[in-house]
C-alpha cells in the first residue's frame, strides 16, 4: 500500500474513533440528564411544600422530604451505575407521589413548576432513550429481586408515613427512622441486618403502633408485615449470607501442584525459578 494511501486510511480511522468517542460521551451526558430529572423534580416539590405545606405539618414535610431524597438518590445511582430495572420502577413510583401531593397542596408558582418538572421527568423515564440506561437482562452477580423489594420498602417507610395528611407524633418519627436504618444494616451486610428485616421492623411496629395515630399505625403494620413476609424468602437470606463463603489458602509442596500452575508461576517441581 502506498504511503499516501496508508496515511489517508489512518486519518479516516482516527476521525472515526474520535466521532465514536464523542457519540459515547454525548450518550453518557444524555443518560445522566435523564437519570437526574427525577431528583430535580423532587427538590422542586420539596421546596414547594416547605413554602406552602397545605394540610401537612412540619413533621410530615420532614418525612416526605427524607423519603423523596433517599429513594431518588438510591434509584438514580442504581440506574446510572448498574442499569437496574428496579431503579426505574422506584423512580416512577416516587414521581407518582409528587402528583398525589399536588392534589392536596394549594396551587401556586412552586407547584406549577413542580408539576412541570415531574411531567418532564416522567416523559424522559418512559421515553425510548431510557432503554439505554436499563439492562436488558438481569445481572448474574446482582441481588435477587426480593432482597431489593425489602430494601426499597424499608427505605420508603418515611415517605409512606409522611404522605398521610395527619399530624404525626414522635413515635411516627422513630418508626420512620427504623426503616432506612434497617435497610442500611441489611444492604451493607452488617451483623443483625437480616434479623432487623425478619424480626426488628415488625417488633418495632407492633410496639409503636399502640402510640401512633390510627392512619400511621395501620400503614406501619401493613408495610412492616409485608417486609417481614418477603424477608423470610431464601433469596433474601442468600443476598445477605452468600452460599459460597470465602475460602482459605494453604501452602502445598511444589511437587504436588499441577504442571499448568507451576508453568504459570514460572517455577519447576522443586520450587526453583525456571
Amino acid at each position: 500500500m502506498p504511503i499516501c494511501e496508508r496515511s489517508l486510511v489512518t486519518t479516516v480511522r482516527t476521525v472515526q474513533l474520535r466521532l465514536d468517542r464523542g457519540q459515547c460521551d454525548n450518550d453518557a451526558v444524555k443518560s445522566t440528564l435523564i437519570a437526574a430529572a427525577p431528583m430535580t423534580a423532587v427538590l422542586v416539590w420539596l421546596t414547594a411544600i416547605m413554602v406552602d405545606p397545605g394540610p401537612y405539618t412540619p413533621k410530615s414535610v420532614l418525612l416526605i422530604g427524607l423519603g423523596w431524597l433517599l429513594l431518588s438518590t438510591v434509584s438514580t445511582v442504581g440506574l446510572l451505575l448498574v442499569g437496574g430495572r428496579w431503579a426505574l420502577y422506584t423512580l416512577l413510583v416516587t414521581l407518582s407521589t409528587t402528583f398525589g401531593v399536588a392534589t392536596l397542596v394549594p396551587l401556586n408558582g412552586w407547584t406549577v413548576v413542580g408539576l412541570s418538572t415531574s411531567s418532564a421527568a416522567l416523559i424522559l423515564l418512559l421515553s425510548p432513550r431510557q432503554e439505554r440506561l436499563v439492562r436488558k437482562l438481569p445481572s448474574a452477580s446482582g441481588p435477587p429481586p426480593r432482597s431489593v423489594v425489602v430494601t426499597i420498602g424499608a427505605i420508603g417507610l418515611p415517605l409512606a408515613l409522611g404522605l398521610i395528611p395527619a399530624n404525626p407524633n414522635s413515635w411516627v418519627l422513630v418508626m420512620a427512622a427504623c426503616g432506612p436504618i434497617s435497610a442500611f444494616f441489611y444492604s451493607r451486610t452488617i451483623p443483625g441486618g437480616l434479623a432487623s428485616m425478619r424480626f426488628g421492623l415488625m417488633t418495632a411496629a407492633l410496639l409503636a403502633s399502640a402510640f401512633m395515630p390510627l392512619p400511621h399505625s395501620l400503614t406501619v403494620l401493613v408495610i412492616c408485615a409485608s417486609i417481614t413476609v418477603i424477608a423470610w424468602s431464601p433469596d433474601v437470606a442468600v443476598a445477605f449470607r452468600p452460599l459460597i463463603e470465602k475460602g482459605r489458602t494453604y501452602a502445598i509442596p511444589p511437587e504436588l501442584a499441577p504442571k499448568e500452575i507451576l508453568d504459570g508461576a514460572g517455577i519447576d517441581e522443586r520450587g526453583r525459578p525456571v
